[in-house]
Parts: structure tokens; sequence; C-alpha cells
């Protein structure tokens, strides 16, 4: 995937121009499957939009990286020794104090990476991980649909979602198949997720 500039804005919301926000932009556009880089900024869009129609007030830097970083672990499953939230939220973690966040700020990332897939999350585990997790919920799920409407069509033209849903089941069938106690195969066998997919209000765009 060719590397681009950290945008300023995406259909109107605000992107992080500090340092360490374009840093994880141009790991993350190096490092990550087109799949999940643009599941990963639409995640952080939807999560700003929820934000902004609620009128809460948020971190855009820890939603930012955490938005980009929350599934890089589905792309080393074999490698893996743990769940692949919690994988990923170690990588956020060393990455984004290497590049200069402190260590208060990049634990609420990889706090809101591990709970993305956690049911139950409320804004006691921080207004970000609560983001991030509806955020993912909508672009998985087609939760929360209606609430993006405004910011919806937009964000698609950049970021498409292509066969999104067809690499991101594969990913966590993989998962759910190497480590059977972790959340992924409580998302397959007890949410239903394959249906749940498949009844989204993405399945009719």
């Amino acid at each position: 995937m060719r590397v681009t500039p950290l945008p300023s804005s995406i259909a109107g919301l605000p992107v992080p121009q500090d340092a360490i926000s374009a840093e994880t932009w141009r790991w993350a556009q190096s490092t990550l499957p087109k799949y999940l880089v643009t599941h990963s900024v639409r995640s952080y869009c939807w999560g700003a939009e929820i934000a902004a129609w609620e009128g809460r007030t948020f971190d855009a830097q820890v939603l930012w990286t955490a938005a980009l970083f929350h599934d890089v672990g589905l792309t080393r499953i074999p490698r893996n020794t743990m769940c692949f939230e919690v994988e990923g939220a170690e990588i956020a973690r060393r990455f984004l104090e290497e590049h200069g966040m402190s260590t208060a700020t990049a634990d609420r990332a990889a706090i809101a990476i591990i709970l993305h897939v956690q049911p139950g999350v409320t804004s006691t585990d921080g207004v970000e991980a609560l983001l991030l997790d509806r955020a993912t919920a909508v672009d998985v799920r087609g939760a929360e649909f209606e609430v993006i409407e405004r910011v919806r069509a937009s964000v698609l033209r950049k970021y498409p979602r292509g066969h999104f849903d067809r690499h991101f089941l594969r990913a966590i069938r993989r998962e759910a198949a190497a480590r059977p106690t972790c959340q992924s195969a409580r998302l397959l066998n007890e949410a239903d997720l394959e249906a749940s997919m498949a009844r989204s209000p993405w399945a009719t765009l």
C-alpha cells in the first residue's frame, strides 16, 4: 500500500496532527494489510462521529493510535502467544512509548485495544475504550448504523470496505482455532459473528 501523508481531516472529522499520530499512520500503512488499514481508519471515524453525536470529549491521539493498532494481532496469529487483542496492545504500547508517548497515555490506548472485543465496555473503562468498542461494532456488524449516517458516504469514498468481511472473518476463524479460549472464539461461537455480519446493513450497500 502506498504511504500517504497524514490527513488533516476525514469527512470533516479532525485527525490529530502530532508526531506520534503521524508515525503511527506511517507504521499502519507500511505494516498492515489494506483491509485492516481501511477498517482501522473507518473505526476512528465512526468513533469520532459517535463522540460528536453524543457530545463526548475524547483524546483524538489516543483514539487514532488505538484504532490503527487494534487489529495488528490478527496479522501474526502463528507467532502470538496471547489472544490477538492482548498482543496488539503490547505492540502498540511499545511503539507509542518508543515514539514519545507517556506511559499513562500509552496505557489508555492499550486498554482500548484489549477491551474492543470484550462484552460490556462502559465509560468507566475510558471514553476512548468505549468509542473504539462501539466504532468497531459499527464497522464489523453495522451496530448503531444510523449514528454514522452524516459521514458514512464520505468516509467510504476514501476508505472503502472492499472485501473486508471475507478477510476479517478468515482472520477471526484462524485466531479462534489457534486459541479457543480467546474472545474471538466467543464472538464466533456465542455471539454468532458470521451471521450478524451477513445480516448487517453493510451487506446491502
